[in-house]
């Protein structure tokens, strides 16, 4: 590492979006390490509140900075959300003084010249970084379509950040201060930085999302996959070292932008998703990962096809032993949810005001399928008499009359888990002794319950969101599948818009 420079926000916490920036830089070269301050002195600049700011007053406070932290810091950037100027200029950008080694740069009205903050911060943390390489540059004040343009128009910033471009003269400079290891880490941070526009098309390094993930979103067949993608039109392609991932940015109800990564599984099975999970807690670093697409129900009055099952606890049975005879039986793993899961899912009810639209036709992209009701349980039910009675009790409770037209509800409850598709009433009986609560069984969840409380040192909270695509014990008509899908994804989506999965 050639050159260590520390960002410190003043007058406010701005750590989140220099951190991000910070991620995207680092993530592609090795020459410039950017860096907040250690933990001790991360609020250091926090108290210093001005409605605007004059560069002198902040070459003072990092020069006090320096002093207070110790050691070696002979480059420190200073980040500012308010009005900058210095006793020459009245409206900036940013500025620097070389012979200090220091750099100040405002957020204030970012969204005027740039897509994102990050592209806005990853431009001025090159730019003075390679004045910190050669102090002596200077700015010109023609326009040349140059990063070192003095922008004495502003809008002039809005091409210089499209085209990332470094003039003839300044290139020259540049070459004699920059050794060839250190000259491609600076096209490497200036191409990444081009990549974060709304336009780029460029598929991204999974690396560089690293701090801009707050969600992971797996499914595991193409039709979960589609329903959910469906609901994040716009989106980035990234590429990690395993799988390729879609990166959207939702802006949620409070005003904040929430990152979302979304993956497929390659195949089913508890396995497979757990390749995925530990991919994407390794790579993205994702607080929630939410596994959406269908499972299959337990028969019960309360839901039905269509309905989303919410994961309380997982009753994981995937290990079992084979006895003689053909006898099974299972050990139960698995377990409760984490404890932020377990807070929003208890507090839900109190919240649906935020999120009502989501079984709503519009929002789900279909109709919801009707089911013909006969008057006892004809050859559309397997089981025994008691299991028959009580999947025909279900779906007449939930498509007899008035229900027959309802939109799709959520129900939360524990789910069971194995790498099993199970159409056996008798297995599911089985399992449903010591998983007397349950509402659907599924093939992955435990899986990703093992990424999570590995990888993610039991940091990472998990939330299956699993439309009910069968009833055990019922053959339904092909379109619930495509249904309960939509309506996993729908709701999935509805949770994170609204804000409630933070």
């Amino acid at each position: 590492m050639l050159y260590h420079i520390e960002i410190l926000s003043f007058g406010d916490d701005l750590d989140a979006e220099i951190l991000e920036a910070i991620n995207i830089l680092n993530a592609v070269q090795s020459d410039f390490e950017f860096a907040l301050p250690p933990e001790r002195l991360r609020s250091f600049g926090y108290n210093f509140v001005r409605e605007e700011y004059v560069t002198t007053e902040l070459w003072e406070q990092l020069e006090a900075y320096r002093k207070a932290a110790r050691g070696p810091r002979p480059y420190l950037i200073a980040v500012v959300a308010q009005k900058l100027r210095s006793h020459r200029y009245k409206n900036l950008f940013g500025s620097r003084r070389a012979a200090g080694g220091f750099a100040a740069i405002t957020l204030r009205d970012w969204h005027l010249y740039a897509d994102f903050h990050r592209s806005f911060l990853c431009y001025y943390f090159i730019r003075y970084a390679l004045s910190f390489v050669n102090p002596s540059i200077k700015a010109h004040v023609e326009t040349l379509d140059c990063l070192f343009d003095f922008k004495g128009n502003k809008h002039d910033l809005e091409k210089s950040l499209s085209s990332g471009r470094i003039c003839q003269q300044h290139t020259q400079e540049l070459n004699g201060a920059l050794n060839p290891e250190t000259k491609k880490s600076v096209r490497e941070m200036v191409s990444i930085m081009k990549a974060q526009h709304a336009t780029s098309t460029q598929t991204l390094p999974a690396k560089t999302l690293k701090k801009a993930t707050q969600i992971g979103i797996i499914a595991i067949r193409p039709d979960e996959f589609s329903a959910v993608l469906e609901h994040f039109p716009e989106r980035r392609s990234a590429e990690g070292r395993n799988r390729f991932y879609e990166h959207a940015r939702i802006p949620v109800r409070d005003g904040a932008e929430i990152g979302v990564a979304i993956t497929k599984s390659f195949e089913q099975g508890q396995v497979a998703a757990q390749a995925a999970a530990n991919d994407m807690i390794r790579e993205l670093a994702p607080q929630w990962i939410l596994l959406v697409g269908i499972a299959g129900g337990i028969p019960n009055a309360e839901y039905s096809l269509g309905d989303v099952v919410l994961s309380s606890r997982v009753h994981d049975f995937s290990v079992s032993a084979a006895l003689e005879g053909g006898k099974l039986e299972h050990q139960q793993q698995g377990g409760p949810a984490h404890i932020e899961v377990e807070k929003l899912l208890a507090y839900l009810p109190a919240k649906e005001h935020l999120f009502k639209t989501w079984n709503s036709a519009q929002s789900l992209g279909m109709e919801r399928p009707v089911e013909t009701i006969p008057e006892e349980p004809d050859d559309r039910y397997y089981g025994d008499e008691k299991w028959k009675s009580s999947v025909h009790n279900s779906i007449e409770a939930n498509f007899a009359g008035r229900a027959a037209h309802r939109p799709p509800r959520y129900v939360v409850s524990p789910v069971m888990t194995a790498n099993t598709l199970v159409k056996d009433t008798e297995l599911a009986r089985q399992w449903g002794q010591s998983a007397r609560h349950a509402s659907a069984v599924e093939m992955e969840l435990g899986g990703i319950y093992v990424a999570a409380r590995h990888d993610g040192g039991g940091s990472t909270r998990v939330l299956a969101i699993r439309g009910l695509s069968d009833i055990v014990g019922y053959k339904r008509s092909p379109e619930w599948t495509a249904f309960a899908c939509k309506s996993a994804a729908s709701l999935a989506y509805a949770l994170i818009a609204a804000g409630l999965i933070k």
